[in-house]
């Protein structure tokens, strides 16, 4: 009998790492039909390498061809944790945000808003601490903003999906 309890037991857990994996596929293919129906496309292109430094760099030199080059992209960019926050109350309309700097350049900072705040994407953002490294793969949302006269910038990485890294 304990043997047919312990079974079960690891069918329900091997259940239960399946259906986060079912979860993340299915967000994955709702976030991509939401892009097609949306008209937005960037997040189907392949992600290109970037810094935020990068971006920032090119939006000093001229605005128009750095929207150009970097908001046409879905970007792959490392960074540090600042802070894991979250935009709203209201379940279902909310974002995950996870602020994070230029691993290079502390002063260029970014946040990285998820599609929503379903548990698959909770589950990966409640991994992160502040310091920890990640990878950014998200579209540019917004242009670039000047924050104060120490010419620090601040991007919005949008649609993103938040990977630490070692």
């Amino acid at each position: 009998m304990k043997q047919y309890l312990v079974l079960a037991f690891i069918a329900l857990l091997s259940g239960c790492e399946s259906l986060d994996h079912a979860m993340s596929a299915t967000n994955d293919a709702l976030g991509t039909t939401g892009d097609l129906l949306s008209g937005d496309l960037r997040p189907l292109s392949a992600a290109q390498p970037a810094t935020l430094t990068e971006i920032w760099k090119d939006w000093q030199q001229n605005e128009v061809a750095a929207k150009d080059k970097w908001s046409l992209k879905t970007l792959e960019i490392p960074g540090i944790v600042t802070r894991v926050s979250a935009t709203g109350v209201i379940v279902g309309q909310n974002k995950l945000a996870v602020i994070f700097s230029d691993p290079n350049n502390p002063k260029c900072t970014a946040q990285a808003l998820t599609r929503d705040d379903l548990l698959v994407n909770k589950t990966a953002v409640n991994k992160l601490k502040k310091g920890d490294r990640v990878t950014v793969t998200g579209v540019l949302d917004s242009d670039p903003a000047l924050l104060n006269e120490d010419q620090k910038c601040w991007l919005t990485i949008g649609k993103a999906k938040i990977t630490a890294r070692s």
